[in-house]
């Protein structure tokens, strides 16, 4: 069972509700890090979404405290359609004197045929580049992007990720900023699919799966 199978609402705490978006922490039994589960109602084609999610030039503009992101690795699924998808290097700026977090990610999208929800998984691949002493690598990553199609011009977008920063970060100092990620991210996320670019649709290597798809959220929704 994955991480984000494990995640259950009961075991969390609403820290954020507005009118589009809430977000709650939930405790990992394994982990003194908290993860977090974003939920937020967008005014834009899930299209626009994947554009944003896929411009990872753009990532610099939206996701919080990101330096720099660049693709590493596109995966083909010529073989298995399980191995498509892609390897991303993001560097993640720290308040001093906490070093930089470098973070070296997997993501793979499947959808749903019958819903036409989709599901992007991340996972880390620490070990994929040499480190570089200047930062710290982290060591462990499990997350996720749901795009569900609400309407024609509207889509919710549920984010969930638990990190282990790796280094001196004490915990308790992590969990007291840990819901700047996806406030700022979606916050962020929400202005820039705005633009006249994203309109566009991508094409995208879906594994078309809906057994694949990890919701698991419906109870953070209704909340």
């Amino acid at each position: 069972m994955s991480l984000l199978e494990k995640i259950q609402s009961e075991t969390c705490t609403l820290r954020l509700k507005n009118d589009w978006l809430k977000i709650f922490t939930c405790p990992i039994p394994t982990s003194n890090f908290l993860s977090f589960v974003g939920i937020a109602t967008i005014d834009a084609p899930q299209h626009a979404i994947l554009s944003l999610l896929f411009d990872i030039e753009a990532a610099t503009e939206w996701v919080w405290k990101t330096r720099e992101m660049r693709l590493l690795q596109e995966l083909s699924e010529e073989k298995e359609p399980k191995d498509n998808g892609r390897i991303v290097y993001q560097l993640v700026s720290a308040p001093w004197p906490i070093s930089d977090r470098e973070i070296i990610t997997r993501s793979t999208g499947y959808m749903d045929p019958d819903t036409s929800e989709i599901f992007i998984k991340l996972e880390c691949l620490p070990d994929f580049l040499p480190r570089n002493d200047k930062y710290v690598r982290v060591p462990l990553l499990e997350g996720a992007w749901n795009i569900i199609p609400i309407s024609e011009n509207q889509c919710r977008v549920v984010f969930r990720l638990h990190i282990e920063p790796g280094g001196e970060i004490p915990s308790w100092l992590a969990n007291i900023a840990v819901i700047d990620t996806p406030y700022h991210t979606m916050n962020n996320m929400r202005d820039m699919v705005k633009k006249a670019k994203y309109m566009i649709p991508v094409e995208a290597p879906f594994v078309k799966s809906a057994k694949d798809v990890i919701q698991n959220y419906q109870q953070f929704i209704t909340e």
